[in-house]
């Protein structure tokens, strides 16, 4: 799994990129087959005159050992195999429709065009928590970064004052709604 998300990290530093633009690939939720992405280049505001671009040859899943890789201009989701109270596996769904939790990574421009923001729609009825891992430009190093808990059937909106050349997300699990937190 390491090595997935060394390669995945090393072929973000390494090559140009720019959000796919093509059509997502549909998923076969009965398959263990990783979906990939095909080539890009990824292009992304750093200030007001600069932009940072990174090439992909190689293609990156969407979705590898349930680790969920984000690029900016992605809009996907996942569906998750939960027994109990516990995260199982973690597979591409690209329908809107049939994803349990659905992502939407940017640069919009009412954050200035060089922040991030990334929506997640829960649309479970469970409370879930995740971890962050992303890499920066112009940066050798993975940094963690933090995600609140995302309600059942809500969603949660999170910023980042600097652009993001890509976002991992891992270690889904399901948790107890928040002290505090109306009932719904």
């Amino acid at each position: 799994m390491r090595r997935l998300i060394w390669f995945a990290v090393v072929a973000a530093l390494c090559f140009p990129k720019s959000a796919p633009s093509q059509e997502q690939p549909s998923a076969n939720p009965k398959s263990d087959t990783p979906v990939f992405r095909e080539p890009f280049t990824l292009k992304l505001r750093v200030d007001k005159d600069h932009y940072y671009e990174e090439h992909y040859d190689k293609r990156i899943p969407y979705v590898a050992e349930s680790d969920v890789y984000l690029f900016s201009g992605e809009q996907f989701g996942v569906n998750l195999d939960l027994k109990g109270t516990q995260v199982v596996t973690v597979t591409y769904q690209s329908d809107v429709k049939k994803a349990d939790l659905w992502f939407n990574l940017g640069q919009p421009k009412d954050l200035g065009g060089v922040a991030m923001s990334l929506i997640i729609e829960n649309k479970l009825k469970v409370w879930l928590q995740m971890d962050a891992l992303m890499t920066l430009p112009g940066k050798k190093g993975i940094y963690k970064t933090s995600i609140l808990p995302v309600g059942a059937g809500l969603s949660d909106y999170e910023s980042w004052p600097h652009p993001i050349v890509q976002l991992v997300l891992r270690n889904f699990r399901v948790v107890e709604k928040p002290p505090g937190e109306s009932k719904k």
